[in-house]
């Protein structure tokens, strides 16, 4: 796999200093997120759709049902661009024009292949544990016509960018001393409480995989 920022339409021109060249912070971004968002042109106008997605080695495979407009016109395979971020904190300065914000995001260009059927129950799996992991071998298995009515795309990270963002605020001296607050608001997204659905789930222990998930996402 290209190393992330390497091509000429991932290489960070402005502010290069927040690109990452690390495939392992590429790897971490997008296995720490749930929701990918995906563009492409359709008909001569732009169109960005958020999916589930799951990484497997060095691509992503997107989920969607067979009888979606958007899977069917990206099983043709036109170029995409698909954007994960991840927003961590507001930075506050003095002026409005200096705030900013503390994210972690990816970008990745390419062509969106069609999973073949003998793969496709493979990439199902990645997508559901990308979302809680463990959790394919605690859920009824797929059947085969829910693997029908499911298209995979698969989308090859060789053209990828990664770009952090954690620098503190940066006020200029001319704003210093004037009696305006300066900070950063931290932002989490946190896990609630397991809530059952009927009778019988309240009658059954939740799953570990669920109680991991909460676990790591109530800190």
């Amino acid at each position: 796999m290209s190393t992330p920022g390497s091509s000429e339409r991932t290489k960070l021109k402005r502010m290069s200093y927040k690109s990452s060249e690390s495939t392992s912070d590429l790897n971490s971004i997008l296995d720490a997120n749930l929701v990918a968002h995906v563009g492409v042109v359709i008909d001569g106008s732009p169109l960005v759709v958020p999916m589930a997605y799951g990484r497997s080695g060095d691509e992503i495979f997107l989920h969607g049902s067979s009888g979606s407009r958007l899977m069917r016109i990206l099983e043709t395979e036109p170029e995409v661009c698909v954007s994960i971020t991840e927003l961590n904190a507001l930075k506050v300065a003095r002026s409005n024009f200096n705030s900013g914000m503390h994210y972690r995001a990816v970008m990745i260009f390419g062509k969106a292949k069609l999973v073949p059927m003998d793969q496709k129950h493979h990439a199902l799996d990645v997508v559901s544990d990308a979302m809680i992991p463990g959790r394919v071998g605690e859920a009824r298995p797929t059947t085969k016509k829910e693997v029908a009515a499911t298209l995979i795309l698969s989308l090859s990270l060789a053209e990828a960018s990664v770009k952090i963002s954690v620098n503190e605020v940066d006020d200029p001296p001319e704003d210093m001393d004037l009696g305006f607050w300066s900070g950063t608001i931290p932002l989490t997204s946190i896990a609630g409480e397991a809530i059952p659905v009927d009778p019988e789930s309240e009658s059954l222990p939740v799953p570990e995989s669920i109680q991991r998930f909460i676990s790591r996402r109530s800190k």
